[in-house]
């Protein structure tokens, strides 16, 4: 008992009116419901035990799926389920959520679901599809066919470029192709080109080409040319600069992103793209050959070894020759080592080549053998694994060659890919190995190989393996005229053809194959299965084919689990969630099987020790990811583990050879099937480490080699193979049941001579021959091998496989007898000599003796055939011609000279129907025939007939040969320890004793080889190998299927066909054992067939899969359906299949029973579903409405009929087609049972029957609408907007961090000097696409806005493709192809919802009753198309560009001219308009055309575009006129609709069925929907610019903006063409404003002409030069250079202007005064100059070009023999250079950065066009070594000026006239011309300061230092003599000396004497040396001084 509590929901948002909600409950059968409440919160807490019954209107919300997986577990406990989302209609999550709960709790506890387990069970297929998971994406399959794919390579710039007065030319190669960008100057060219290179090929082809972009110095030498590459950058030179490009790859239906912003600017935000996961480092590889064996030559070959390394744009190649000749049976053994430079991922190619020599002296080289070595990048951890280097062997490496496979795509997993075509046979191998080192060439030494090579050999040691096959059966084949056997070959070993290996037991008998009643044929081997043994030696490899095996079990049990996960479509199954389950169960055991041990094994290499470290690791991470899995993106999660699973798989070592399977007719391989060795190796360390195919059974698809066979399969192989080493071989047994028999076969001949039957008459025919007649075969030549031994005599076995009736198969046959006459002499017609004939002449029996055979009848007798070109008798005549005497042509006519005549009798004959008590079926018949034995005696047995025809049992009158094979069977002699199979080696003919004789019997099949290859290929072995049987004595199971075939019920065109049939096959044998078969079943085969118009059987799809087995009926069920994939030829898949197939056991206890499967029910002889997966139907309401047809031709009175399974519907003819092709009547009402499940939906068919003359209707146009979820609605929901109020910004007061921000904080890329400029349309772009700092300033530019689309309108997901009122239906024929033409187009659209099947119940409301009446239709229409510009359209032009024009067509109007195109350019600016006058719906495709204009040549079409302008017309989103943002009227932003926003609100409202709006112009509100609005909630502040609208109309605009209508805006059209289907070829960038007459005239006309470029001249004055490099030196040794400054604009080389020379600069200064004048035409809101020239003579037209306004200033030293040498360069961007420095002191290479760490440290930069005028210094710089460096500063003034102010203020060049606006003064220079002669002391001097600066100084500095010391040396006697003798002592008498002289005064003279005297010296007293005063002052201390004199 299940017991369920409903406690509440909630609906979110809220639903209006109010919902009255009721929860519905299914489980099982059984359907409750709770009680109805009213609101968007119910609570029920209501336990569901009985149902309410409400009938009132159902309204659907949402359901869920709750699983009881949990519950069933423990059924004492309550399941608690909170917060459960509901999905609405099309399975995606609402945000409504409901809550089951439990009042109480149970005796058991209570537990709470996850909610995400239960969301995963209900997710669509579409949310799987989403990605929402970081880091996964989705690998889709790759075609097969080949596809459109192009390739654009766009590049704009370069920055940086290391080199000094380069002039740069990029080079591009795509696949192969060559591109060159014209060439430019300077370290930062700007380019603006755009490349295309269109391809053809298969996806996997395509994916493997590469793209190389180098840079080049064109004015180098080519050795020094290159300046970087991109795709391998060298590690010793780092950075050589920077590219900006954008590359392009793109597919059919892909579309190339639009960059809306203008091609140059400053983008900071420019991506660097470095290698950082893969390190790109320079590699050195080394390969060593070691030896080779098994390459077959001539004895006069050479073979010659190339290694090619790289990709197929930049290969390396290596050669090594052979110094000894090759032998055919000998392997040679040689060491060959090399060096090749490697880079990354690549791949390696080994190719073997025979030289062979002829008459003439010349040589010639033919590459036969290859092999590849595929270098791998693994996406792997770099926590776990950090990789390593690619390395290889020693290990053998298969070359193969001859015929090649049919390209197919990669297959993940695989070994070699594919895409490498290597051939199919096996020619030998080579033992190679490959070392990396990360080292120079120069440190490579090659090492002593010659221990190496003998260590190696030991360990490649060889073991016997043995390969045994059985094939099992073998259908779907075509029909084969002769015999039939297959041949297994692993390597040269079971090679029939190869004389050089001993004969193996490698084929099967010759069978024929037999009709199986359909369309194939098969092998009629049933009971009796062929076996072959093949025996060979190959060194032990099964460590490393045991970890392949472990991870191809992981690998399979992954894909598995995943394509069961995928084939679940519905998100409701509960099985969806066990699947997953049970996928990570597996995954994690799997993944946590350890791998064997590399590191242990002595034979294991660098490679096998790295490879299982890095699976081991992946293992381990997967296996943590599968255990934290959850139930989330459940298909993309597996996906993104197998992928990673298949990138390590690969096992490049895999040096046993594949095992080959060739079916064979006529000695001529004509289909193959490839098996890798791996798959069918035994292990003895278990089954896990056993291939997964190794003594199982395996279904194999044979293929034909390339350029042979038809799209048809060869073959569907069934077979169980082994191999092994032939000591694991003991106790082989590969079927559980089964007798293997061995026996030897000979086939005796006799011929009929005369009546007797004997050996005369065997002309080229031995008496004792194999099969074919053609080797001689006795008996005596017969011997057992060893271990074997005779087991009975020779016996007579007729082989009856060979004698089976071809039509066994068929229900009826029609037999034809031709009767012959001859005329007589006398010109009678009598019998002929052989009186009855078949058609070749060949006698067969007269008609009355022709019996009917067993099992047959006739219904009618023979009669005369009178179907073809015959008289009336049915005779037609002719010429006998000699030898055979039979006419070759035959006439209706009799002519006398006729000696012939004949007539054709025919008789069908009927297959006996089973009668009631017959229990053999026809299979048991014809196993009953092929083993009856009835030859008692030797004597009978014989087969007669001939070798090119049928054999009989039966002998005919006119037989002629007859055979019968004797066969002798072999027994196994005592146990060896090998299976007894694996001993048949050799021939079983009686060999030889002596071993010359043994090579003379080689000698001989090699020469009987030799002489007849030219020929027929046949066996050169003699046929004496036996032939191995496995028998089954009993059959013991009975399936459903096999080689027998049943179809469908045939069905009308559709492109989703449903047939709901189920086909039963009844007693069908199958000879193998049931738990054989359970694990390994056969595979089911569906094929989806159609017929064409002529009524031809093509074939569209194949789908194949594994049935499920049920050997006992416990636990039966129906298998449900799942969706099989439908796959062509090549591998593509076309669609998918719903089916699924069951395989019963048909024991002893069924017998008495009736199968189960047979209890569905017949009707009208078909088969219906059983019941249990039979769809649960509902009924559902389907409203049509349907507007018109469109583009119909030839139709009179067309009508509609729409078909949904069995319900239809017919809609009135239109009457007049050509004038209204509307319905009269649109809306249309169906109810129909559609199934519940989406797995299950019926498609809508709608087809167009045209009423024709005399009553005919003929289908004239159908589609089919297979996915109907889109269509699916409530019809209860709203469809209004609400209104949403703006968020209007409120400006803050700054804070004080705000103002520090602002203060030192500052932007350096704006400007200070902003300013208003005049506005046009165009300003409103460039707002819109990001670039407001190109256009000028404008307040008011947010009430002026305009929406860039970078798509089409219909592409923008908000406007539901404008197929909001009818969509557009492409119809086709009845019965399309693949590639069938539209014929027509319907417009319509459709809304299914359910519908009560209560009559009593409310009925939904309609959804098409407030639409639009026919009777305004057609409409008479004004359309406007405004064309802007085009973007990368597709070059036309040899010289990559195109001249476009543009044609628009829209119904009888044409409007363009060719003379009116634009040259030279991809990205032409149109900014025109085109006005047209159309009748709407008539005319209703725009087409837009775009056209390369040609002089001579018709004109090419680039592409085009079509709009549908009914859809925009018709459209409820405003698409006839976009809304534009401000209501104006005047001005550059005026009002362009003919209706006013009031007008638009009023009939926006109607349309959706809301009252009208009320406007209140007192308080500016307006009333909408019941709710008030007011315009100050729009409008802050209102604008106050000129010519805006009245309040009302633009408050009601800003209503009209809030409901989601089409905005102004522009869309980006992708163009397209004939030539590409599917491939972009270049945009369009237009609106369309469609105008109905009856709305009144139209709006104004917009303004959209392209901005013409102003003339503007830049003033360059140089006035001075500092710190200029001194690069020259003179006689004397000094350094200086002769400076000179020139300038020119980047663009405009031609104008290159310089000043003069400053000789002889000695500091790095110079003066100049000097001014350029430059000329160019700007375009301010691009921010580039134009310029218009031609780029050859011969052009027709002038090129375009843009480049940026940049000014090169170049510092040079003039010399006057040798080239002027190169001192440094400024490049200036004059739209955002740096502000120079005041002095030369702060100027520095900091000024031309343009990042910086620190924004306060960031330089600031300003715009030349707003500056005007700017003088300062400037830094130069030149690249010096790998580096830029400062190389001198220039102060210069820029001034740019318009042209009418530069006329008003001339200025001259130079210092020429008029010299003036400043005037510039000849620079005051030192003559320095003849300063030598002039001045030479004072040069001397300078020179010799200058030279010997040091070695003076330090001179002066010891000369002073000398003369200090002689001077102290030279007084200090005297000083010490002072110091003792002391002389001042005698200075001072002892009298008074008195001076008269000095005073008259005798007051002054008795004063003092030593004054007076005193007085003579006083002038020098300040100079008086220290050390007098010094001794004065001792004399005053000895003397005191004396009294004073008196006066007086």
């Amino acid at each position: 008992m299940l017991r369920l509590v409903v406690e509440s929901a909630k609906i979110s948002p809220p639903l209006s009116p109010p919902p009255k909600p009721c929860v519905t409950v299914y489980f099982r059968a059984m359907k409750k419901r709770t009680r109805v409440e009213e609101g968007n919160d119910p609570i029920w807490n209501e336990v569901i035990l009985q149902d309410e019954g409400s009938k009132k209107k159902q309204r659907f919300i949402g359901l869920a799926t709750v699983l009881l997986k949990q519950l069933v577990k423990r059924p004492n406990e309550v399941l608690f389920v909170k917060n459960l989302i509901l999905l609405n209609h099309s399975m995606s999550p609402t945000d409504v959520s409901q809550a089951p709960d439990s009042p109480g709790r149970a005796t058991g506890g209570v537990w709470a679901a996850d909610n995400e387990e239960l969301l995963s069970s209900t997710a669509n297929k579409t949310a799987q599809q989403k990605l929402a998971v970081p880091g996964l994406t989705m690998h889709r399959a790759l075609a097969t066919k080949p596809q459109h794919f192009q390739v654009r390579l766009k590049v704009f710039e370069a920055r940086q470029l290391l080199g000094n007065n380069i002039k740069p030319v990029v080079k591009i190669n795509i696949g192969g192709h060559r591109h060159l960008t014209r060439i430019k100057m300077g370290n930062n060219p700007f380019f603006n080109e755009m490349f295309f290179q269109n391809f053809h090929e298969v996806p996997a082809k395509f994916f493997e080409e590469n793209i190389l972009i180098r840079v080049v110095d064109s004015a180098a030498s080519r050795s020094k040319a290159e300046i970087g590459r991109f795709q391998r950058n060298k590690t010793t030179s780092g950075v050589r600069g920077y590219l900006k490009v954008t590359i392009y790859a793109l597919g059919v239906g892909d579309q190339a992103l639009v960059d809306q912003k203008l091609p140059y600017e400053t983008d900071t935000q420019v991506r660097i793209y470095k290698s950082t996961a893969v390190p790109v480092s320079l590699a050195y590889l080394q390969f060593f050959i070691y030896c080779a064996e098994d390459l077959h030559f001539r004895h006069n070959h050479r073979v010659r070894m190339t290694a090619q390394y790289g990709t197929k744009s930049s290969p390396s190649r290596f050669s090594c020759h052979a110094s000894h000749p090759t032998s055919s049976s000998e392997s040679w053994t040689g060491m060959y080592s090399g060096f090749l430079p490697c880079f990354g991922p690549s791949f390696l190619t080994l190719r073997g080549g025979k030289k062979a020599r002829f008459r003439s002296p010349e040589e010639g080289t033919l590459p036969c053998l290859s092999s590849y070595i595929k270098f791998r990048v693994v996406d792997c951890s770099k926590r776990m694994y950090s990789g390593f280097l690619p390395c290889f062997g020693p290990s053998f490496l298969t070359l193969r060659g001859g015929k090649k496979a049919r390209f197919r795509s990669p297959e993940e997993g695989t070994c070699i890919l594919d895409a490498v075509k290597d051939g199919l046979t096996y020619q030998g191998r080579i033992l190679v190995e490959i070392i990396t080192q990360l080292k120079s060439q120069q440190d490579s030494m090659i090492r002593d190989l010659s221990r190496e090579v003998t260590q190696i050999e030991r360990q490649q040691y060889h073991q016997k393996y043995g390969l045994c096959v059985i094939f099992l059966s073998c259908t779907m084949m075509p029909k084969f005229k002769d015999l039939i056997q297959f041949e297994v070959s692993m390597g040269h070993y079971g090679n029939k053809m190869d004389p050089t290996y001993k004969p193996l037991v490698s084929t099967t008998q010759h069978s024929p194959v037999i009709y199986d009643g359909t369309i194939y044929h098969y092998v009629p081997w049933y009971n009796t299965k062929p076996v072959v043994a093949v025996t060979s030696n190959w060194e032990d490899v099964s460590f490393r084919m045991n970890c392949l095996n472990l991870l191809h079990i992981t690998r399979d049990h992954l894909k598995a689990n995943l394509d069961t996960l995928k084939s679940i479509r519905n998100p409701k199954d509960p099985a969806l969630l066990q699947q997953w389950e049970k996928l990570l169960k597996e995954l994690v055991v799997d993944c946590r099987r350890p791998l064997p041990c590399m590191t242990d094994q002595p034979t294991a290499n660098s490679l096998d020790r790295n490879k299982w470290q890095l699976r081991s690791c992946l293992l381990q991470q997967l296996a943590q990811r599968a255990k934290e899995a959850k139930p989330r993106n459940m298909v993309v999660t597996a996906e993104d583990w197998l992928r990673r699973l298949n990138a390590v798989i690969p096992e490049p070592q895999e040096s046993l050879p594949d095992v080959m399977i060739w079916l064979m007719s006529r000695q001529q391989r004509v289909a193959y099937a490839r098996v890798p060795a791996h798959t069918v190796l035994f292990s003895p360390a278990g089954p896990l480490s056993s291939g997964k195919f190794c003594g199982k059974i395996q279904n194999l698809l044979l293929q034909y080699p390339e350029g042979e066979g038809q799209d048809t399969l060869p073959a569907h192989l069934r077979v169980c193979m082994w191999l092994g080493n032939v000591l694991h071989s003991k106790n082989l047994k590969l079927l559980q049941q089964g007798n293997m028999v061995v026996y030897a076969e000979t086939y005796e001949n006799q011929a009929k001579f005369k009546d007797q039957w004997g050996e005369q008459g065997l002309h080229h025919c031995p008496n004792f021959s194999d099969v074919m007649g053609r080797k001689a075969v006795p008996k005596t030549d017969f011997k057992a091998p060893p271990g074997w031994r005779w087991q009975g005599d020779w016996i007579v076995e007729p082989q009856r496989r060979l004698l089976l009736d071809i039509d066994i198969n068929k229900s009826q046959v029609l037999e034809e007898v031709y009767e012959n006459q001859i005329r007589n002499a006398t010109g009678a017609w009598v019998p002929a000599a052989i009186p009855t004939t078949d058609v070749t002449g060949q006698p067969v029996e007269a008609l009355e003796n022709v019996k009917c055979p067993p099992g047959w009848h006739f219904k009618k007798n023979w009669t005369v055939e009178l179907n073809h070109a015959v008289d009336s008798e049915g005779w037609e005549y002719g010429v006998g011609i000699p030898p055979s005497g039979l006419p070759h042509i035959w006439n209706s006519v009799e002519k006398t000279y006729h000696s012939c005549r004949r007539r054709r009798w025919v008789r069908v004959r009927f297959r006996n129907h089973k009668e009631l008590g017959q229990e053999l079926s026809q299979e048991q018949e014809t196993l009953s025939f092929l083993q009856r034995q009835d030859l008692s005696q030797e004597g009978e047995g014989w087969e007669y007939g001939t070798f090119d025809s049928k054999f009989h049992l039966d002998p005919q009158p006119t037989s002629r040969f007859r055979r019968r094979c004797w066969h002798r069977r072999l027994a196994p002699k005592k146990e060896r320890g090998v299976a007894p199979i694996f001993l048949l080696e050799g021939s079983l003919a009686e060999t030889l004793e002596n071993e010359p004789k043994k090579e003379h019997e080689k000698t001989w099949s090699w020469q009987h080889w030799k002489d007849s290859w030219r020929h027929t290929p046949e066996d050169p072995r003699i046929p004496t190998t036996p032939f191995i049987y496995c028998i089954f004595n009993k059959p013991f199971i009975r399936v459903v299927f096999l080689n027998h075939s049943l179809c469908t019920q045939t069905l009308q065109s559709s492109a989703a066909p449903t047939w709901s049939q189920t086909l039963i096959f009844q007693h069908l044998l199958l000879f193998e054992n049931p738990k054989d078969t359970r694990e390994n079943p056969p595979l089911v085969v569906l094929e989806l067939w159609q017929h064409d118009s002529r009524g031809n059987k093509i074939l569209w799809g194949r789908s194949m899969w594994p049935p499920v087995v049920w050997l006992n009926l416990q636990g039966w069920a129906v298998t449900p359906l799942r969706w099989h994939p439908l796959v062509r030829e090549l591998g593509e898949e076309e669609g998918e299949i719903l089916a699924s197939c069951e395989l019963i056991l048909e024991t002893e206890k069924l017998k008495d029973r009736h199968l189960p499967i047979l209890s569905v029910s017949c009707k009208n002889g078909i088969y219906t579903l059983p019941k249990t997966i039979q769809p649960a139907v509902k009924m559902m309401a389907i409203e049509i409405m349907a507007w018109g047809l469109r583009n119909m031709k030839n139709v009179r009175y067309p009508q509609l009929l729409v078909e949904c399974g069995e319900a239809c519907l017919r809609t009135e003819p239109i009457s007049n087609f050509q004038e209204n092709p509307n319905f009269p009547k649109t809306n249309f009402f169906l109810t129909v049972f559609m199934p519940m499940e989406e797995t299950h939906a019926l498609p809508l068919v709608v087809k167009v029957v045209d009423n024709q003359v005399y009553g005919q209707q003929v289908v004239v146009g159908q589609a089919n609408i297979d996915f109907l979820q889109p269509y699916f609605c409530d019809p209860w929901a709203l469809s209004y907007t609400p209104v949403k109020l703006p968020t209007l910004s409120v400006k803050k007061p700054d804070t004080f961090l705000d103002f520090l921000f602002k203060k030192f904080w500052f932007d350096p890329s704006k400007d200070e000097d902003d300013y208003e400029h005049d506005v046009d349309w165009w300003s409103k772009l460039f707002w819109a696409t990001g670039d407001a700092d190109r256009s000028l300033q404008y307040k008011y530019k947010n009430y002026h806005t305009l929406t860039v689309y970078d798509c089409e309108l219909e592409a923008v997901q908000a406007f539901q493709g404008l197929q909001d009122f009818c969509q557009t239906f492409k119809l086709y024929q009845e019965k399309p192809m693949v590639d069938s033409p539209v014929v027509g187009e319907f417009k319509g659209l459709f809304r299914i919802y359910p519908f009560p099947e209560d009559p009593d119940a409310p009925k939904p409301p309609r959804q098409f009753s407030s639409w639009p009446e026919t009777e305004d239709f057609p409409q008479i229409c004004t359309v406007r198309v405004y064309l802007i510009r085009a973007i990368n359209l597709q070059p036309q032009d040899y010289n990559g560009l195109c001249d476009p024009y543009v044609i628009l067509k829209l119904g009888q109007t044409k409007l363009g001219n060719r003379d009116l195109y634009y040259p030279n350019t991809l990205d032409p600016i149109f900014g025109t308009m085109y006005e047209l006058t159309c009748n709407i719906p008539l005319e209703k495709d725009l087409e837009i055309q775009l056209y390369d204009f040609d002089l001579i040549t018709a004109d090419d079409e680039i592409g085009s575009t079509v709009i549908d302008l009914e859809n925009r017309l018709l459209s409820s989103f405003g698409a006839r006129c976009g809304l534009s943002t401000s209501y104006c009227k005047s001005g550059p932003f005026r009002w362009r609709d003919q209706l006013s926003p009031s007008y638009l609100l009023d009939r926006y409202a109607k349309q959706k069925g809301l009252p009208p709006p009320i406007f209140d112009l007192d308080d500016d509100s307006i009333v909408y929907n019941g709710k008030k609005f007011w315009l100050q909630s729009f409008e802050s502040t209102p604008p106050t610019f000129e010519g805006l609208g009245p309040k009302k109309e633009r408050l009601a605009l800003y209503i009209l903006n809030t409901q989601g209508l089409v905005p102004e805006h522009v869309e980006t059209r992708t163009l397209y063409s004939n030539s590409q289907p599917g491939i972009d070829q270049g945009k369009i960038q237009m609106w369309v404003d469609i105008f109905p007459k009856m709305l009144g005239p139209p709006g104004p006309r917009v303004n959209i002409s392209p901005r013409k470029p102003k003339r503007y001249e830049v003033r360059c004055i140089i006035w001075s030069t500092s710190q200029v490099d001194l690069v020259r030196q003179t006689l004397s040794r000094e350094k200086m250079s002769d400076i000179y400054v020139k300038g020119w604009l980047f663009g405009l080389e031609k104008d290159m202007q310089k000043t003069d020379v400053h000789y002889h600069s000695l500091t790095g200064t110079a003066v100049f005064n000097w001014r350029f004048i430059f000329t160019m035409d700007y375009l301010v809101t691009e921010r580039v100059c134009v310029q218009s020239q031609k780029d050859y003579i011969w052009s027709l037209d002038p090129t375009s070009h843009k480049f940026p306004a940049r000014l090169i200033i170049q510092i040079w030293d003039n010399d006057l023999f040798s080239p002027d040498d190169f001192l440094g360069v400024l490049e200036l961007d004059l739209s955002d250079m740096p502000l120079p420095a005041e002095s030369s002191k702060r100027c520095s290479l900091k000024m031309l950065e343009t990042d910086s760490k620190w924004p306060s440290t960031q330089q600031k930069r300003i715009s030349l066009f707003k500056k005007t005028n700017v003088t300062g210094w400037w830094p130069c710089q030149v690249h010096d070594g790998d580096k830029w460096r400062l190389s001198g500063k220039v102060k210069m003034t820029l001034e740019i000026l318009p042209e009418r102010e530069a006329l008003i203020r001339p200025a001259g060049q130079g210092q020429s006239e008029p010299n003036q606006f400043p005037t510039l003064h000849p620079p005051i220079r030192n003559d320095s011309s003849f300063l030598w002669y002039r001045s030479p002391i004072k040069n001397f001097c300078y020179v010799f300061c200058k030279r010997y600066r040091s070695k003076i100084i330090c001179f002066s500095v010891i000369l002073v230092l000398a003369i200090i010391l002689f001077n102290f040396v030279y007084s200090a006697p005297n000083y010490l003599a002072m110091d003792w003798i002391k002389p001042e002592l005698r200075l001072n008498p002892p009298i008074k000396i008195i001076n008269f002289i000095g005073s008259v005064n005798t007051s002054s003279i008795n004063s003092s004497i030593f004054n007076m005297e005193g007085s003579k010296l006083h002038p020098l007293k300040d100079h008086e040396p220290t050390f007098l005063q010094g001794s004065r002052r001792h004399m005053r201390d000895v003397t005191p001084e004396m009294p004073a004199a008196p006066q007086g």
